[in-house]
């Protein structure tokens, strides 16, 4: 069964020089504190570092909507890992297409998608599609954002841990992670609002906003300080709202 996805290729920007992918990789795979999303990114790296540590060495990967392929180097030992993604931007990717999946069955032993299933616009054709391409107890990794901004002129789902695990009912080994809780989504939000008050400054004031480049470093240490704090903190109440969601499973 083809999947497509829903509207109108984008024209992207030309794709990313190799010192400019290098740079937002980085920031990805190894966030610095002073960055206004540092908690969030880092404890995501963190979690899906645990999960891929689980799996066997030389294995084949799928790397959907891959971005600038910052968690590559975490795959087990030997991985061959082919990356798709929607267009060249990043100018990352080894396959560029808007079908999802064009693979043939039994394809891969694991196929991630980090932080972009929630753009597949029939969640649960993209998952049988998923399990389609894997082999046989082949693993599938899928992060998505809970507490997150979003675009409003491009379709994207918002998944609770229990949404999320149901698509993969009949899985095998389904283990559901919060990358986060509140301490975490506060700090991740006050950091972005704090973050776009500088890039405001940026389009009034121009270069000048440089100089008070380090005074929202300051700001963004603090701010992520506080936010471990309150992670630590916050354990007692049965509510929860998570930043991002992780889940695991292996195909029956």
């Amino acid at each position: 069964m083809s999947v497509e996805l829903a509207g109108a290729p984008l024209e992207p920007p030309h794709p990313l020089s190799a010192t400019d992918l290098r740079r937002i990789r980085e920031a990805r795979r190894r966030p610095r504190r002073t960055q206004f999303d540092y908690l969030h990114l880092r404890i995501l790296r963190d979690d899906i570092a645990r999960e891929l540590a689980r799996l066997p060495s030389g294995i084949s990967v799928l790397d959907i909507f891959c971005g600038t392929r910052p968690y590559e180097d975490l795959l087990p030992a030997g991985s061959r890992c082919v990356g798709l993604d929607v267009d060249e931007r990043y100018g990352a990717a080894d396959i560029v297409t808007r079908e999802f999946l064009p693979f043939d069955e039994s394809s891969f032993d694991l196929v991630v998608c980090y932080e972009g299933f929630q753009h597949v616009p029939d969640p649960r054709a993209g998952i049988e599609e998923i399990e389609r391409v894997l082999r046989p107890g082949g693993t599938a990794l899928i992060t998505v954002p809970l507490v997150w901004e979003y675009d409003p002129m491009q379709l994207e789902h918002r998944f609770t841990g229990p949404a999320l695990s149901s698509l993969l009912e009949g899985w095998t080994d389904v283990r559901l992670v919060e990358n986060g809780g509140r301490g975490v989504v506060w700090a991740t939000q006050t950091g972005r609002l704090l973050n776009l008050a500088h890039e405001e400054m940026h389009v009034r004031i121009g270069a000048a906003a440089l100089l008070l480049a380090p005074l929202f470093s300051v700001a963004y240490l603090l701010t992520n300080l506080a936010g471990a704090a309150i992670e630590r903190a916050v354990r007692t109440d049965p509510m929860t709202l998570p930043m991002n969601l992780m889940v695991t499973a292996r195909r029956p």
